[in-house]
């Protein structure tokens, strides 16, 4: 579904390297986790699974096409079949909360279907049936800014549920819920995922969940992939290694075929 061979990319409006030789592939359905110290590039590389930002240097394909060498207009069809959740949901504070769920299928939606959906959503069944699983079921008809943080965090992850895409991406979504619902609200986007047929990369900071729920783990560096694989074979020493200071030098890796940069006329 992705492949990603010798990439760098920065940060989302920079132009300095955070992810560096970055050489992975993604296939449909899979799910993945995203391990790492806070600033060893994890959000970065959700965003540029989301096609928001383009590389730096190397390949890029998503299903077996060049993103960044399609005109604009393809490359928003593309877009519009991920879905990102990032750590602090962009909620209008006075929408109801069954629009902002439903806003996650706007991408699919012909400009006339879309103007009704804001304006009286016709699925909202659907964002009742996720917001539930979340275990919000009485906050449908809320306004958002009724919300508390963890709250908003599962809204953020009901949007992900009813998106109808082939990528679902979600960046720390557990930050701001206690160890209980955390757990539970893993366990109905990783359902969800399954039952859509999506592909699922989350990034955490809950190093336990993502040992015991994910079959194959991504533990990121100082922008360098170090680990990519199943869960029993990320022992303990490469564990400390990564929550070390990032000043200091990353572990010993193999090293990688020299990136091809990217024309910047090809970053549309």
């Amino acid at each position: 579904m992705i492949e990603l061979n010798g990439v760098d990319a920065a940060a989302l409006g920079g132009v300095t390297p955070v992810l560096r030789g970055i050489t992975l592939g993604l296939a449909a359905g899979e799910q993945v986790a995203v391990i790492g110290a806070s600033g060893a590039g994890k959000t970065t590389l959700l965003n540029l699974l989301a096609l928001m930002q383009c590389p730096l240097a190397g390949r890029f394909t998503l299903l077996g096409r060049e993103p960044w060498s399609l005109a604009r207009a393809e490359r928003r069809r593309l877009r519009a079949g991920i879905a990102l959740a990032p750590q602090h949901p962009p909620l209008p504070p006075r929408q109801r909360v069954a629009v902002a769920v439903l806003a996650a299928r706007l991408p699919r939606m012909s400009f006339g279907r879309a103007l009704r959906t804001l304006w009286s959503p016709p699925d909202a069944a659907l964002a009742q049936d996720a917001l539930e699983k979340l275990g919000l079921p009485d906050k449908l008809w809320l306004r958002v800014d009724r919300l508390s943080g963890g709250e908003r965090q599962r809204v953020g992850l009901a949007r992900l549920l009813v998106s109808d895409t082939q990528l679902w991406l979600a960046d720390e979504p557990l930050a701001a819920l206690d160890p209980t619902r955390a757990g539970q609200s893993l366990a109905a986007l990783q359902d969800g995922a399954r039952a859509a047929g999506a592909a699922l990369v989350c990034s955490l900071h809950q190093v336990d969940l993502a040992l015991a729920r994910f079959p194959r783990v991504i533990a990121l560096r100082a922008g360098q992939l170090v680990f990519d694989g199943a869960p029993s074979g990320l022992g303990g020493d490469l564990l400390d290694e990564l929550y070390r200071s990032q000043l200091e030098p990353p572990p010993e890796i193999a090293p990688l075929p020299q990136p091809v940069p990217l024309p910047q006329a090809m970053c549309r």
